[in-house]
């Protein structure tokens, strides 16, 4: 294996991998926690392959990938923003990335490369672990229509939850989706506008509240969350760094139950594990490895 973990795409040119190799693709990926858990896979199943960070901005992904093809990785791990671009890279699409609209787990055979998309069934598994729910008596309600937002969304509605609420800093784009989900799925969806009265509003409709923006874009709202969140509706910040999270710090003043999205990683990159390598991926050194169980 590697001792050095983090390349940005220039270095990439010089690393020659000496035997299986995988990547998580994106920037910022320094602080990414998916070589840990990857790596330790690796060791208690006794397999000779190494994972790395390597950081790739948008408009770097279609040279990114074709360097991976060439210097012979096996798959790769992709975060926001470069899900969608790398389904349009992809010859062939799982059908879980035809329903999210998305990649963020991707097989090379050969010089076909076959996208996935783990994100919403990671989160579902994450959900039930820590909650112990059924989906189809939630109300969900979603802060956020990105990547995650939108799988998240259509995950909800592929488990069987009959109401979602979205809200997004774009109407227009929460809107759009929510006329995606109602065509494809029996689900009730309703767009509030992104207003402290509007989540104030939600909370009372809602029994899991996920929140799913990015860092930087959750900060710019500025808003009093130890007014609006109700803890009798649980909370799940798809953010899992910093430690804790802003909307974990709100959460906890108030009470209510809060997870953080360090258990989503997870359960994704167990199920990417799994589609690299055919092989059930040993979850629980996984989630020993960032200190979960």
């Amino acid at each position: 294996m590697s001792e050095k973990t983090y390349f940005k795409l220039n270095d990439l040119k010089e690393f020659y991998p000496t035997g299986p190799c995988y990547a998580v693709l994106g920037k910022p990926i320094a602080h990414s926690l998916s070589p840990v858990f990857q790596k330790a896979a690796f060791r208690q199943l006794a397999l000779d392959a190494d994972y790395i960070r390597i950081e790739v901005a948008e408009e770097e992904l279609e040279q990114a990938v074709n360097l991976l093809v060439e210097k012979g990785f096996l798959g790769w791990n992709c975060t926001s923003p470069l899900k969608k671009k790398m389904a349009s890279l992809c010859n062939t699409l799982d059908n879980s990335a035809v329903l999210l609209g998305s990649v963020n787990t991707v097989v090379r055979k050969e010089q076909r490369l076959l996208g996935f998309n783990t994100d919403g069934r990671g989160w579902a598994i994450d959900i039930k672990k820590n909650f112990a729910v059924d989906f189809q008596n939630l109300s969900i309600a979603i802060l956020g229509t990105g990547g995650a937002g939108e799988a998240i969304a259509k995950q909800s509605a592929i488990e069987g939850s009959k109401k979602l609420i979205l809200l997004n800093r774009t109407y227009e784009k929460a809107l759009l989706l929510a006329q995606s989900i109602e065509k494809n799925f029996e689900v009730e969806v309703q767009v509030l506008p992104l207003t402290e009265s509007s989540l104030k509003q939600l909370m009372r409709k809602s029994d899991l509240f996920v929140q799913s923006l990015p860092l930087l874009p959750f900060l710019s709202l500025n808003f009093q969350w130890e007014k609006i969140l109700d803890p009798k509706v649980f909370l799940y910040d798809v953010l899992y760094f910093p430690i804790p999270t802003p909307m974990e710090s709100a959460a906890k003043k108030i009470g209510s139950k809060v997870v953080n999205g360090l258990g989503m990683l997870v359960e994704q990159g167990a199920l990417s594990f799994s589609i690299w390598t055919g092989l059930d991926a040993p979850i629980e050194t996984m989630r020993r490895s960032v200190h979960l169980s």
